[in-house]
């Protein structure tokens, strides 16, 4: 992704502190925080490349946590629309439920599950918040 940093500065755009750790979809959340002043503009002729690892930089437990309470924070706060959230959690809550059997061996698909699982009961007391990260494992 790459943004003209004069709109950035311009109207004061931020990646949200309440994404903690892994971060997972801020860059969702602020590419439709940007998308409110222009144009998002995509061309085929652009390739970006990923430098992650295949190990993770958090644990598993976090980062299936984050799979669930940020997107419905970013629904929340309108940088996501139910119907972008739903997919996206049913799609991780499906992968890492059939993949916990027979994970990845660079993927923590129990943890990610055991997260998963966590997050859906925070949201059922009514306690989910996408900084409960910071005090699991």
């Amino acid at each position: 992704m790459a943004v003209r940093m004069s709109t950035v500065r311009g109207y004061g755009l931020r990646f949200d502190e309440n994404l903690p750790l892994y971060g997972w979809l801020e860059d969702v959340d602020f590419s439709r925080q940007i998308a409110r002043h222009g144009r998002i503009v995509r061309s085929p002729r652009l390739h970006g490349v990923h430098l992650g690892t295949k190990t993770g930089r958090t644990s598993g437990v976090r980062l299936g946590y984050s799979q669930i309470a940020n997107p419905f924070y970013l629904m929340r706060k309108r940088t996501m629309s139910p119907g972008q959230a739903a997919p996206q959690i049913a799609r991780n809550l499906a992968a890492n439920a059939l993949r916990a059997l027979y994970p990845e061996p660079w993927v923590d698909r129990r943890g990610r599950l055991v997260g998963n699982i966590r997050a859906v009961g925070d949201l059922m007391r009514g306690r989910l918040a996408p900084q409960n990260v910071n005090v699991l494992e």
